[in-house]
């Protein structure tokens, strides 16, 4: 779990938290309706059907456990409920986080937690069923050039860092696409049909985008937004051909020195 070390314990225990809570929740409902419902529906039903609402909501967790901490590899259903029993925690877990600041912390150890499941994987996947998706903020807001339907349109001025993006896509051979939106990503993927995904985006659209393609690998790369949110943000594009190593098993050092002349020359 070397992948998943710095992160995955705040998530898991953000993750056991919601699951008790969940099930705490509907225990006490299950303890309100009991009295009303006995009137209706037999007892035993519905001790029954709230028992294993309740347990519903415990049982999956150690499959999540196995899950992150074994080799186990869980049958193809098995992971997709594993991955739903995350999705449908999420929103409690960020609930339970409470301040802006832990919000913000969960968002980025789940999206690190989601990356090491792939990366725990080990995926052999050619460069040319890749898609690195990118947003379109990573474009400089003065470039006259319409990248988002044409990505070879840019003209790799080094105002950007799109054109370092579409640098390292030809040496690697991986797509690159760039969406304006969730809308016109999600019509990329179904366009393209990759085998995985190496998204950019920010903590939302990246959890958003990475929970709505389930089970197609994705890797999410946080973008940078030295100027605020959606407006002439940054990638470290390093960490991109790092994740690209990952998951095509190709050795791209010279690509990376290459590509580590090319945005010297380019920021000069």
């Amino acid at each position: 779990m070397r992948y998943m070390d710095k992160g995955t314990t705040f998530f898991l225990v953000y993750a056991a938290l919601a699951a008790v809570a969940t099930a705490l929740c509907l225990w006490l409902l299950w303890t309100v309706m009991r009295p009303g419902l006995a009137y209706y529906l037999p007892a035993m039903a519905v001790n029954l059907v709230f028992g294993l609402l309740v347990w519903g909501f415990l049982l999956p967790f150690p499959l999540l456990l196995l899950l992150v901490f074994t080799s186990w590899k869980q049958p193809a259903p098995v992971r997709r409920t594993v991955m739903q029993y995350i999705r449908f925690l999420y929103p409690m877990m960020r609930h339970l986080a409470g301040t802006k600041q832990r919000k913000h912390v969960l968002a980025r150890s789940y999206i690190q937690f989601l990356n090491g499941l792939v990366l725990k994987q080990n995926l052999h996947i050619p460069a040319e069923r890749i898609l690195v998706l990118a947003p379109h903020c990573l474009q400089w807001d003065q470039c006259p050039h319409k990248i988002t339907r044409r990505v070879d349109n840019c003209r790799q001025c080094g105002h950007c860092t799109i054109g370092s993006l579409l640098d390292l896509s030809r040496r690697s051979g991986a797509h690159l696409a760039v969406a304006s939106g969730g809308t016109q990503a999600r019509q990329l993927v179904c366009a393209l049909r990759p085998k995985a995904i190496v998204a950019i985006a920010c903590e939302r659209d990246l959890i958003s985008g990475m929970e709505d393609v389930l089970p197609l690998p994705v890797l999410g790369l946080l973008n940078e937004r030295p100027y605020g949110p959606c407006f002439n943000t940054h990638v470290d594009v390093s960490a991109l051909c790092r994740f690209l190593e990952r998951l095509t098993g190709e050795n791209y050092e010279r690509t990376r020195n290459s590509f580590s002349q090319f945005t010297h020359y380019m920021q000069r």
